[in-house]
């Protein structure tokens, strides 16, 4: 458990909560979690886990106040899904103490025409953005406002009809999508480290943008780490950030253009070790902690080729999480679970991540689910 005076057990709510769960029980607290999957390592982690069709409020908010009063909870960290649903933000915010950012800086985020002005001002590159329509060709890409995870994300043709009122246009650039991670507090902010990420690997055009992987150790230049970490610094002193977070990134021509922030603890945070957690519940109480070296190691969900019905008797191999429960159906695209490799070097990790994804994908393409997955 953190030394700050914490409670020894938290909510932790996400549309999947795998990834805090398993932060929080590495970091010493016990964990109750609500998320949408319910997957094994989730329930077998959790002192007790709630599965939801989804984070609108009317959804968690008889969940949250049956478990604060059966657990005794107080605090609660919120993760990834929340984008859409500003109200449940709200509510866990007036109803228990947060671990995060507050709902009005995330929905501030949210609104992409102020975002990005602000990036202007403070004289941060950004791809070319427009809230219209573009009359004029070129590779633009539509993004939806309350996005999360490149979800929504597609290629633009002119001519084309968008709901300006939920989406976006930026120009899409060609190079390398990084993340920095950081840990922000009372106005200042720690570099915990730089990371390379990618996209589904599939030609569906509706999940060419989704995010499907992240690993540590990215090669960033000496003059775009000092770079960066002054973008971040002006960010902070702009937004009253706290906790753990990510500035997404492209490297295009050797400059840096700023794609979004995300306000609350990113899938990177995984790579940074048992400590990071504490890193992030400090950070929300004004302490930043230097940065700590972390082995190379990757991160990668795995989607599925076609429908499937996951049958009871599966061995997963230690190197996957996010594993579903047996008589789960998971449709075309959807997740099916994910992969986590570590070795001597960023070349190697991908390496073994690839090699990962070919045992999984080999053996759910032959349809014998019932068969036991190779270690």
């Amino acid at each position: 458990m953190s030394s700050l005076s914490l409670p020894s057990k938290l909510l932790l709510i996400a549309q999947s909560a795998r990834m805090l769960v398993q932060l929080a029980v590495d970091a010493g607290f016990e964990a109750v979690a609500v998320d949408c999957f319910a997957d094994l390592d989730t329930v077998a982690l959790a002192v007790e886990t709630v599965k939801v069709d989804n984070l609108a409020l009317a959804t968690i908010l008889p969940i949250t106040e049956a478990l604060a009063s059966k657990h005794g909870l107080t605090h609660v960290v919120y993760g990834s899904g929340f984008e859409p649903y500003a109200k449940s933000l709200a509510y866990l915010e007036n109803r228990l103490v947060v671990l995060g950012n507050t709902a009005a800086l995330f929905g501030c985020l949210q609104n992409k025409p102020a975002f990005f002005q602000q990036l202007k001002h403070l004289s941060i590159k950004y791809p070319e953005t427009v809230f219209s329509a573009p009359t004029r060709g070129g590779d633009w890409l539509i993004k939806p406002m309350q996005g999360e995870g490149g979800a929504g994300v597609a290629r633009f043709t002119v001519g084309q009809t968008v709901d300006a009122t939920h989406f976006y246009w930026q120009r899409q650039l060609s190079g390398e999508v990084l993340s920095v991670l950081f840990a922000a507090g009372l106005g200042q902010v720690r570099v915990l480290g730089f990371n390379r990420q990618w996209a589904t690997s599939g030609h569906d055009d509706e999940q060419r943008f989704l995010f499907a992987g992240v690993r540590n150790h990215a090669r960033i230049s000496p003059r775009n780490r000092a770079l960066l970490s002054e973008w971040l610094a002006k960010l902070v002193g702009l937004y009253p950030l706290k906790g753990l977070g990510s500035l997404d990134f492209i490297v295009h021509d050797g400059e840096c253009y700023v794609l979004e922030i995300n306000a609350r603890i990113p899938a990177s945070a995984q790579l940074y070790g048992t400590s990071v957690f504490n890193k992030h519940c400090q950070a929300c109480q004004g302490v930043l902690g230097d940065a700590e070296w972390a082995p190379p190691v990757g991160f990668q969900i795995l989607f599925a080729e076609k429908e499937l019905l996951v049958p009871a008797g599966l061995s997963w191999p230690e190197w996957t999480v996010d594993r579903p429960a047996s008589g789960v159906f998971i449709g075309k695209g959807e997740p099916v679970c994910s992969i986590i490799a570590a070795g001597n070097d960023a070349a190697q990790v991908e390496a073994r991540l690839r090699h990962r994804q070919i045992i999984i994908d080999n053996f759910l393409n032959t349809g014998h689910l019932s068969h036991a997955i190779p270690s």
